[in-house]
């Protein structure tokens, strides 16, 4: 996305080249044109293609002389492309030094030829397997020949082989294997799986063992961490709740050899990527680490809760203890207790004993449930539910707590089970300066994870994550040939700031949304620019991916706010070079006035330059130097609002040129649709 502002054309020779035109805006010699680079590709499969013939050109008939031909072969990403020439006719010369077909792999060669044969008689060598998707041929031909000769040159057909990407070995590199222990192979990728009592882990490829336990009415026992005294192992997230009647207080003895590790600062030990939490109701959690056991723990409550966790950083060989339940002293004149506490230790003599009086409380989607206090399910029990933080919380922001009442029914204040919200905005990671002085640069993990990178029919564009199931865009990313895309065109990446691993778990689309009013079939009004995509499968967030929040109501984009655009666009146009890691960018809004002045300048010498509309804003410096450009459009200008949350104040869209003085990029307006956002979320089943 940083540009340097230059042109590229290119010139397609026999009919072998075409030009690939990415959508963008750009004037050149006072005509508008639609592209910023025309990009050269050959006449290939696309992403979607498996197969496809190849041949020479001009090919039955005899090639010409002076020949220099490049041709890219590609089939989709999981699969390798195997290249079979089914006949062969270029002039034969020593070691194939004249005229000639080279094959090549990434700069590889793995074949060249020259004579007459065909595939029947020289099967082996004619066959040749790419170790990607990719396959280059180079056709060449002298001038060495004084009559016209009548050699054809050559034809082939390729297809995609899938990958067993499940068979390779470990690399070596210190990565380990695709997955931790289960591969299974699919056409064009692969899935890992878990063993019985693992589950799979947010990466997608690691196993977790299930861990932890509840107990309930058991006053003394024994815990110890996974595998203990061995070493634990890694990704563990065990939960471990002790809770007894409400007359009894919980000790916790940990025995000596306690190891869990723990990094060393000025400070003191830090607990930073191993730790034992001890939660006690109504006090401070408690974290634990070293080598130095905290013996006994008198919790001075009925119920406690212990957290266990590691991930791949370090090694810890975990920790033991014995639990035991002492009755607190009281007076029989029941000064210990309110009359509400009196009734229920009254009420529960009478009450069923049965283990289930309320039944299993309702499960709660990206959230759980802890026992505050009683014996499980059974009349007097407090249940309180909790949503999985910092990612999700209540609306209202506190834990809330149920009652198994007499009728056995879980009651509180809330008629139904509350509901977790995703937080929006709010990364676990901040890009450490705030650039105030314009400059691109990549992006740490976890500090925009919101940004998507779309794939629509080959051409990459931006978008950013709202919702679980909804992705925010550029309508004119969305429309080819005057019409909206194909869902089975667009794929969506998510959840990595480099390049390649991101590409290897695309995320599948349901419908496409394109805002009704957005009418620009010559590339001249991109007014009402914004579209959204519904994908097929809901996202659980993470630190690496959370949404951007929409506007709240009456959000405004002061002139002169700073905001953060990003992307992985095209970082100069000339050479052409194609970013490989998300990079960002802080720009200023510009005053609409001069973000007029600057339009209607250009209309001056420009034509067919668009209208700015009250549904756009300008972001940039006057003397330019720093802006967005190709495979941008449909990302995310970002402000921050006074609580320090992420908004989504606007979409990149157009703009004349990059990077370029006295112009900017143009941005829609994202608080102008929110009930068209809205509207269209809940019409579409959110």
């Amino acid at each position: 996305m940083i540009i340097v502002s230059l042109c590229l054309f290119c010139f397609c020779l026999h009919q072998l080249w075409t030009c690939s035109l990415i959508p963008t805006l750009f004037m050149y010699n006072s005509r508008f044109l639609c592209l910023s680079v025309c990009l050269c590709s050959q006449l290939v499969a696309s992403a979607s293609v498996m197969h496809g013939e190849v041949h020479s050109p001009q090919y039955p008939r005899p090639y010409l002389p002076n020949l220099l031909m490049k041709r890219d072969l590609s089939v989709p990403k999981g699969y390798h492309i195997q290249l079979s020439l089914t006949h062969l006719d270029i002039e034969e010369s020593s070691g194939c030094s004249q005229d000639s077909l080279t094959v090549l792999h990434d700069q590889e060669v793995l074949g060249k030829f020259c004579g007459q044969k065909n595939s029947t008689d020289y099967p082996d060598r004619e066959s040749i397997l790419s170790q990607s998707n990719k396959l280059s041929l180079i056709f060449r031909t002298s001038d060495s020949t004084p009559e016209l000769q009548q050699h054809i040159g050559f034809s082939g057909v390729y297809k995609a082989i899938d990958v067993d990407e499940c068979s390779k070995p470990d690399p070596g590199d210190g990565s380990g294997p695709l997955c931790s222990q289960a591969c299974v192979n699919t056409p064009g990728s692969y899935r890992c799986s878990c063993h019985s009592g693992y589950k799979l882990h947010l990466d997608q490829r690691s196993c977790l063992l299930s861990c932890g336990i509840n107990i309930f009415g058991k006053h003394e026992g024994h815990l110890s961490s996974p595998r203990y005294p061995c070493p634990s192992p890694p990704f563990l997230s065990c939960n471990y709740n002790i809770s007894v009647e409400s007359r009894f207080n919980v000790f916790l003895n940990f025995t000596d050899k306690f190891h869990i590790e723990s990094v060393n600062t000025p400070q003191g030990p830090k607990c930073l990527h191993h730790w034992l939490q001890v939660t006690i109701p109504g006090r401070e959690p408690m974290k634990l680490c070293g080598r130095q056991s905290p013996g006994v723990i008198a919790t001075n409550s009925s119920t406690v809760r212990l957290d266990y966790h590691t991930d791949d950083e370090g090694l810890s060989h975990g920790w033991s203890l014995n639990y035991s339940t002492q009755a607190r002293t009281q007076a029989f004149d029941g000064s210990m207790f309110s009359f509400s506490q009196w009734l229920t230790i009254i009420m529960s003599l009478f009450c069923s004993s049965a283990a289930n009086d309320c039944g299993e409380p309702e499960p709660l989607l990206n959230g759980g449930v802890t026992f505050l206090s009683g014996a499980q399910n059974q009349y007097g029990s407090v249940i309180q539910y909790h949503c999985n933080e910092p990612f999700y919380s209540f609306p209202g922001g506190a834990n809330i707590s149920f009652t198994c009442e007499a009728d056995r029914t879980w009651r509180s204040n809330h008629k139904v089970t509350p509901t977790c919200v995703p937080v929006c905005g709010q990364p676990t990671k901040l890009i450490s300066t705030y650039q105030r002085i314009i400059g691109g640069s990549g992006a740490p993990d976890n500090t925009i994870p919101w940004q998507a990178l779309l794939n629509i029919d080959g051409v990459r564009v931006g978008g950013m994550v709202i919702a679980d199931h909804w992705i925010m865009t550029a309508a004119h990313d969305l429309i080819h040939n005057g019409k909206p895309v194909a869902n089975g065109t667009v794929r969506v990446y998510m959840g990595h700031t480099d390049l390649k691993p991101l590409l290897r778990t695309p995320v599948y689309v349901a419908s496409v949304h394109i805002h009704p009013d957005y009418n620009n079939p010559r590339g001249e009004d991109y007014n009402n620019d914004i579209a959204l995509i519904k994908l097929q499968d809901p996202m659980t967030f993470n630190s690496s991916i959370m949404p951007i929040c929409l506007p709240a109501e009456g959000a405004t984009n002061v002139t002169g706010m700073m905001g953060m655009v990003s992307g992985f666009g095209i970082m100069e146009i000339y050479p052409p070079r194609i970013t490989k890691k998300l990079k960002y960018v802080h720009l200023p809004v510009v005053e609409q006035r001069i973000c007029h002045d600057s339009v209607n300048n250009l209309k001056k010498t420009r034509d067919n330059v668009p209208n700015l509309t009250n549904n756009m804003f300008c972001a940039g410096l006057p003397e330019g130097g720093r802006d967005t450009c190709i495979g941008d459009s449909g990302g995310p200008f970002a402000l921050r609002d006074d609580d320090g949350r992420f908004w989504a104040a606007g979409i990149v869209s157009w703009g004349i040129d990059c990077g370029q003085q006295g112009r900017y990029r143009i941005y829609t307006k994202v608080i102008n649709y929110l009930d068209w956002i809205n509207k269209t979320m809940q019409e579409n089943g959110n």
